[in-house]
């Protein structure tokens, strides 16, 4: 039934696709800083080489992408030539050091050829992207290796541009998130969250605390279904993660929820709990009352011999630390953390609470890393390295003043904007009333800079869209939730507001959700965009 509701929405897509055909606008997702378009086409032919500069070597895998993606649209194989890239009627890339931002990059096609430059093999990188865009889809009935002449200079907005998964809810093997790693990197997003840890399971492998997983890992149902859930990533596992996400320039940005969300820590480990007892890994979603207790010394070893083997499997310099939804309850009725307030002449939990992360944030210094945490108003104070998250569904306006009045660093991923998780349309989530709706008008609607000035918005570093895991329960619903409303954040987090425009997003978007079928990524059908 799944496979026919797609082959019946491909089908009117396609018809729809054709009404549009005769479209001049280049379908570039996310649009380009500067595009100029000419009449005619370069025709790439078998004869063809492409030039890699002698000076730009260490873009010989970028070069092999664009000698694949090549053969795999045309079926026409180029070589590779380590040779002066000023020939004509052919493909080069070259070294342009004029190209300040690393991940820009200059392409130019013509009656000379595809030539494209950039100052490092990020901006190479992401030149292939755009150019993958350019091939015809089938049904636009133009040869395949037709490309039209076009001059495009383009970088980012951001430099933080980021999708989230919540393996810790669901468990997602290494080959899905690899694909899903693939998918956001043809849209020019480079940081992929992982949130590794919550109270329904401990996904990471950490050799000194062997009960992490395996009883931390462990759930014995999922919402009274009596079916066991589990899963985890060998330290083997996250290192080909993050290697195979290097070659695509995306970092992996672990997530190890503290000092609440830690069910699957105390049912291993109960004796960090303010109140030991037995624990359970949660099967229903939820806010626990537990947390790790702050007064525990052992509380802050266990947490720096964790860093120091997280720190070994990600050799990046940010490490999320959660820090979301902690109530303080059982802080207030604990001896352990009563006795740390007064030696620390800390009059309340909320100041505790900036106490325990500034504690964590020395030993993170020690690992040369710094803080990510989700933005919580009633914490005191965050290390002034922290970079916070904003996320709540409050007004943003006031909540973005309030962290730029506190000297930190900000990521928008505003719940009611970026949260993928959230239904697409009524229903989407049987069950679930809470969630507001987000289509894909709303998820384009975001501007993550709201209401500041441009002198006045530099401590904003990028945007996240967030795939929360409760209702996801594997990788097709992951891609499900994220497509197509990841390609408005793309634009929004890659493009300038003055390149921002919704109907010319929606007149581009047939071509992607053609091409994200072909590469068997499931999205949400935007059937709202085609009964207006």
């Amino acid at each position: 039934m799944k496979l026919l509701k797609y082959l019946v929405y491909s089908a009117c897509l396609l018809g729809y696709t054709l009404l549009n055909a005769q479209s001049s606008d280049l379908k570039i997702i996310p649009q380009p800083l500067q595009l100029e378009t000419t009449n005619g086409y370069f025709i790439i032919q078998k004869d063809h080489t492409l030039a890699l500069d002698p000076n730009f070597i260490e873009a010989e895998p970028e070069a092999q992408l664009l000698k694949q993606l090549i053969k795999k649209e045309t079926d026409i194989e180029v070589s590779i030539s380590k040779a002066k890239t000023n020939a004509t009627n052919g493909i080069t890339i070259s070294r342009n050091r004029n190209i300040r931002n690393s991940e820009g990059y200059k392409l130019e096609i013509n009656n000379e050829g595809i030539h494209l430059q950039a100052s490092n093999r990020a901006g190479i990188f992401y030149g292939i992207q755009t150019l993958a865009q350019l091939f015809p889809v089938a049904i636009e009935n133009k040869p395949n290796n037709h490309l039209p002449f076009l001059s495009i200079v383009d970088s980012p907005r951001f430099e933080y541009r980021a999708l989230m998964l919540d393996p810790a809810r669901h468990f997602l093997p290494v080959e899905a998130i690899k694909k899903y790693i693939d998918a956001m990197a043809s849209y020019k997003f480079n940081y992929l969250h992982l949130h590794l840890t919550d109270d329904h399971g401990w996904r990471i492998e950490i050799k000194k605390y062997p009960l992490l997983t395996k009883i931390g890992s462990v759930r014995k149902e999922t919402n009274g279904n009596g079916i066991p859930r589990g899963g985890f990533y060998t330290q083997n596992d996250l290192k080909a993660i993050v290697t195979y996400a290097k070659s695509k320039h995306v970092e992996i940005i672990p997530e190890i929820d503290m000092p609440g969300h830690g069910m699957s820590i105390l049912s291993a480990y109960p004796d960090l709990a303010c109140f030991p007892r037995k624990f359970e890994v949660s099967t229903i979603p939820g806010v626990s009352k537990e947390l790790l207790c702050a007064g525990k010394p052992e509380v802050y070893q266990f947490y720096e011999d964790v860093i120091s083997e997280v720190a070994n499997i990600f050799p990046n310099s940010k490490l999320h630390l959660g820090g979301d939804e902690a109530p303080l309850d059982r802080w207030r009725e604990c001896s352990h953390c009563q006795l740390t307030m007064q030696k620390n002449d800390l009059n309340n939990e909320e100041k505790l609470m900036a106490h325990f992360f500034s504690q964590i944030n020395e030993i993170l210094v020690k690992f040369n890393k710094a803080p990510l945490l989700w933005y919580e108003s009633d914490v005191e104070s965050y290390p002034k390295n922290s970079t916070v998250f904003l996320w709540r569904n409050e007004d943003p306006d006031i909540k973005t003043q309030e962290i730029k009045s506190k000297g930190l660093q900000m990521i928008n991923s505003y719940g009611r904007n970026t949260y993928f998780d959230y239904p697409q349309s009524k229903g989407d989530i049987p069950n679930v009333k809470w969630m507001s709706v987000l289509n894909l008008k709303k998820a384009y609607e975001f501007d993550p800079v709201r209401g500041l000035a441009e002198n006045d918005n530099q401590f904003i570093k990028g945007v996240q869209g967030c795939v929360w895991g409760e209702y996801v329960p594997n990788i097709e619903r992951a891609f499900y939730m994220t497509y197509p409303r990841a390609l408005a954040l793309s634009e929004k987090a890659w493009s300038t507001k003055s390149n921002w425009s919704w109907e010319r997003f929606k007149k581009k978007l047939d071509k992607h959700l053609i091409k994200l079928l072909s590469k068997g990524v499931k999205f949400r059908p935007p059937v709202e965009l085609y009964t207006e």
